[in-house]
């Protein structure tokens, strides 16, 4: 019973050292005076991400675009934070995301220093993202021997119609209208005249959005960055005599510059280590995220963190526990969706229309809010988008596809059907709409873009013949949009908080 006690005792006072150990290891000491931000920007950067779930902090949050800009925010009026060191690695992130955070830096630059470095922006392969982002800084640097891969949008788009067609699967897809294309990477081998010039319009308009942000940011005129451009890749020297960079240095380096902004006694913190402290605020705003593929259920946890599409069920208890909370005074709706299902985003646009008759709802779209997604979002007080937010897509499309030859031709397996009921088999693989079937389809296809173009006319008072010129499918940037009134304002999640402020009456602080 004596050696149990010692050993109970032991295996206490081990436990108890580990958890010192523990604490001291992960213990966040207060933010020091002369500090100066370091933020690092590499990976994929997803629109929101949950805290880790591990015990004793072993495995670290990964930082979100909102992460990004609520420090991004909050450093920019912190009398502790003096500048900022803004890393870049390689990363992945939609040119909405990218507009967003990039303002959210420049916005700081205007107000403290601020610097970028990279070894190379791109190592044989496009980096005009990065370099969007380190225009925004005060200076951007690199190393002496990297690219400056600024070279234009490319957009590349891989049709599987020759390779089903060996695979004898036929794609049997309907669509309204000319401009609806989603399933045309299985039904087409190449662009069709109307895919080409709405993919056209999009990428000419993220390109002018691209060159007009890095235009104004590095003081280049616009017609000398077109031909800087043109000219790429380009060497670091080539890079710098053109006014792209301002300087080569090694990373060793970079320790001079943090001390010209912070002396010799600078501190530095990264974004993992800064945190924001709450407002105390009474009156709050609540964030529903809306993220994903759009169907009927429940919102899927994703292996990788956070949820793998928008649920109906899920968001709509969202917006539910948004009304029922009466500190709650208004709502944003952060959407980030190429769409889905019809049902499913109708159930969440009458989740948001009831939470509207009590507070106030601002839809604050990502990098895609289109079909489904802008279906989810047109009946919000505002809307906001960056300008190359893809958006609109008001159209519908639907279909299967008939693996019957694959089966029989390829693998020798054959079918025999019995059925009751005519249309018993009309959701079939193995064979094709019939015509009955077909006009079934196009009926069920008319009724559901019709509630859609009637539903736009009727949120964002547009006449119904307007919204079906502008409709067909086709998709939109939101520098396109805000001039057909299909969102209110450019701008993103702090730009929706100052309307969501203002809708709900909320006092600035």
């Amino acid at each position: 019973m004596k050696t149990l006690r010692w050993i109970i005792l032991v295996l206490f006072l081990l436990f108890i050292s580990f958890a010192l150990v523990i604490y001291f290891a992960f213990k966040e000491e207060g933010l020091k005076k002369n500090t100066v931000l370091k933020l690092t920007i590499s990976g994929e950067i997803e629109e929101w991400t949950p805290k880790a779930s591990i015990p004793f902090g072993f495995a670290k949050k990964r930082m979100s675009l909102y992460d990004y800009i609520e420090i991004l925010k909050d450093a920019e009026k912190n009398p502790k934070i003096i500048g900022l060191y803004l890393r870049l690695k390689q990363f992945s992130m939609g040119p909405g995301k990218i507009e967003e955070l990039a303002k959210a830096i420049y916005e700081f630059s205007q107000k403290k220093p601020s610097f970028a470095y990279t070894e190379t922006f791109g190592e044989f392969r496009p980096a005009n993202g990065s370099v969007w982002l380190a225009s925004s800084t005060n200076k951007v640097y690199i190393n002496p021997d990297g690219y400056v891969n600024l070279i234009g949008i490319n957009a590349e788009v891989p049709f599987l119609r020759g390779t089903l067609d060996k695979l004898h699967i036929y794609p049997d897809f309907d669509h309204i209208a000319e401009y609806k294309t989603a399933m045309n990477l299985f039904t087409e081998k190449k662009f069709t005249e109307a895919h080409k010039e709405m993919e056209e319009s999009l990428v000419n308009s993220i390109f002018n959005n691209m060159v007009e942000s890095i235009s104004r940011r590095r003081k280049i005129k616009k017609e000398e960055l077109i031909n800087a451009i043109s000219k790429g890749p380009l060497s670091a020297k080539e890079a710098l005599n053109l006014k792209l960079i301002d300087g080569l240095l090694y990373e060793d380096e970079i320790e001079e510059k943090l001390k010209e902004i912070g002396g010799k006694e600078y501190n530095l913190v990264s974004e993992s280590k800064y945190r924001i402290e709450g407002n105390g605020s009474k009156e709050k705003i609540a964030l529903i995220f809306g993220i994903g593929g759009i169907y009927v259920g429940s919102s899927e946890p994703s292996p990788f963190g956070g949820s793998s599409g928008m649920g109906s069920e899920t968001i709509s208890k969202y917006f539910r526990d948004a009304r029922k909370d009466k500190s709650i005074k208004a709502v944003i709706f952060r959407v980030d969706s190429p769409g889905g299902s019809a049902i499913a985003s109708e159930i969440i646009r009458r989740e948001l229309l009831m939470t509207k008759k009590e507070k106030p709802v601002v839809v604050s779209m990502s990098d895609v809010a289109g079909s489904g997604g802008y279906w989810v979002s047109m009946s919000a007080d505002k809307i906001l988008a960056q300008p190359s937010t893809l958006t609109g897509s008001i159209g519908v499309v639907v279909g299967k596809f008939n693996a019957k030859g694959f089966w029989e031709d390829l693998l020798g397996i054959t079918f025999d059907t019995v059925k009751v009921g005519a249309q018993a088999d009309f959701y079939s693989s193995i064979q094709n709409f019939t015509p009955e079937q077909r006009e079934i389809l196009k009926k069920q296809m008319n009724e559901i873009y019709d509630e859609f173009v009637l539903n736009v006319s009727k949120s964002r008072n547009i006449p119904e013949e307007k919204v079906r010129q502008i409709g067909k499918g086709r998709v939109w940037t939101g520098s396109q949009a805000i001039d057909l009134k299909l969102i209110d304002k450019i701008g993103g999640y702090k730009e929706a908080i100052e309307e969501a402020k203002k809708l709900a009456k909320i006092p600035e602080k």
